[in-house]
């Protein structure tokens, strides 16, 4: 298990878990902290980069910059992926229907189980955050307030999904046999 403490003057980021995890995090923080240090600059007419060199006067296109919270917390925002179709086609169920089916209970069941669909029902490559976000919009499933974390929780906790790579997250073994064997969950009596 590893762990990462950054104070940067008690805005404190704190992460304990897998080091992939860990490592995810602090490059996911390295970045943003970049795009703010050029953000900074940016509005700060006659600044100069490092080494002496004028700053560029714009960022990366491929770069969203998010705006600040407060102390360190950043605004989480995600897009709706608009091509994604959840009718029931070709004898594959509905999201809702799929879902209903499972009856997960908490975030990351319903991380596993989303998923779970876009990869093994719904033939998905390439899937994202904003996939997994579309889909909680699309069942009308409260959105947790730390989405992202909730993802590397369900990864790093259970081993539901593998976040690795958040532009391909897929479900695992794991994952796989929670969907098909243990949802719905049973009570015993």
């Amino acid at each position: 298990m590893a762990k990462l403490r950054i104070d940067l003057q008690s805005g404190i980021l704190e992460v304990e878990g897998e080091e992939s995890l860990v490592k995810q995090v602090y490059d996911d923080f390295k970045e943003r902290i970049t795009e703010l240090i050029q953000l900074k600059q940016l509005q700060e007419p006659g600044t100069t980069g490092l080494q002496g060199t004028p700053v560029s006067t714009s960022l990366p296109k491929s770069k969203k910059v998010r705006q600040e919270k407060s102390a360190g917390k950043r605004k989480e925002s995600y897009s709706i992926v608009k091509d994604l179709d959840f009718a029931p086609k070709n004898g594959v169920p509905s999201l809702k229907d799929f879902f209903a089916s499972k009856s997960p209970s908490a975030a990351r069941e319903i991380n596993a189980v989303i998923v779970y669909y876009l990869q093994k029902v719904a033939g998905i490559q390439g899937i994202s955050v904003d996939h997994v976000y579309t889909c909680y919009k699309h069942l009308g499933e409260r959105v947790p307030g730390a989405f992202r974390q909730s993802l590397f929780d369900t990864a790093s906790k259970k081993g539901w999904i593998d976040t690795k790579s958040l532009d391909n997250i897929t479900v695992t073994t794991l994952g796989e046999n929670l969907v098909e064997h243990e949802l719905p969950k049973t009570s015993k009596t």
